[in-house]
């Protein structure tokens, strides 16, 4: 589910057409290479880290189209020497036909040091997702979702949008294994006293595998470049991270 500018102390950026469906080919994987590789000119000059990001969700249908969605995540920074943030919350999904699905949902996002918790935030969001066709032989998806956030350190209330763009494509015409590719933008809407600054602030391109374990259990894992834009002052950072998430639903 599962963020910060530098400009005060405790804030941290760095805390995102129908074709056969046959194998997948070397043009699908070169498109995805290209889409992480898109800023990398701009990486030049810039701040950058090592990271692991562990995710577990479970999911559940508590009624006719509503799904309740509980998820936790653990990021570790070779910057921060381990543990740096957490995200701890769940959403409420309403299928509206279609393929539209709304949802809503609160997150507590603690930021960590040795010293233990260095500051809270408390999140709340709504989002609208929608699938889009087609294209490559795989299946696009997006996601725009909306954020209320609030810190310990001040008391403003920060928006923020994030919308995704998702393309997934299964290696054989009928296996349950897919490569996916995903780019997400950060958009600060608001200035804050505890840090945030509007204006666009990050980008996440990610692309890996997706693969089932056992009925109800999904495993995910691959690569994710996230870019914090040069502003404020601050130079541009480049976060070089090893996601894996357990996703089960029952």
């Amino acid at each position: 589910m599962l963020q910060r500018g530098d400009s005060v102390p405790l804030y941290s950026r760095r805390t995102g057409f129908v074709q056969r469906q046959e194998g997948i080919s070397v043009r699908s994987v070169y498109l995805a290479a290209l889409l992480l590789c898109t800023p990398a000119a701009a990486f030049a000059q810039t701040d950058s880290d090592s990271q692991v990001w562990l995710t577990a969700s479970a999911s559940t249908e508590i009624a006719d189209g509503v799904e309740l969605s509980l998820e936790t995540v653990l990021r570790f920074g070779d910057d921060a020497d381990g543990l740096y943030e957490g995200e701890y919350g769940g959403d409420l999904g309403f299928a509206v036909g279609d393929g539209v699905e709304l949802s809503a949902g609160y997150l507590r996002v603690p930021q960590y040091s040795r010293a233990g918790v260095t500051a809270l935030e408390d999140r709340a969001r709504q989002a609208i997702s929608f699938g889009m066709g087609e294209f490559a032989g795989g299946k696009l998806s997006a996601r725009v979702r909306l954020e209320e956030r609030w810190r310990n350190t001040g008391s403003d209330t920060g928006f923020r949008l994030r919308p995704r763009l998702s393309w997934s494509r299964p290696f054989t015409p009928e296996g349950k294994t897919a490569l996916v590719v995903s780019h997400e933008s950060y958009i600060e809407l608001n200035d804050t006293d505890w840090g945030q600054s509007s204006g666009y602030e990050r980008m996440r391109n990610f692309v890996g595998v997706t693969t089932p374990l056992v009925e109800g259990v999904k495993v995910e894992g691959g690569y994710l470049n996230q870019w914090g834009v040069k502003r404020d002052g601050d130079p541009a950072s480049v976060d070089h991270v090893l996601t894996l998430s357990l996703a089960y639903s029952f």
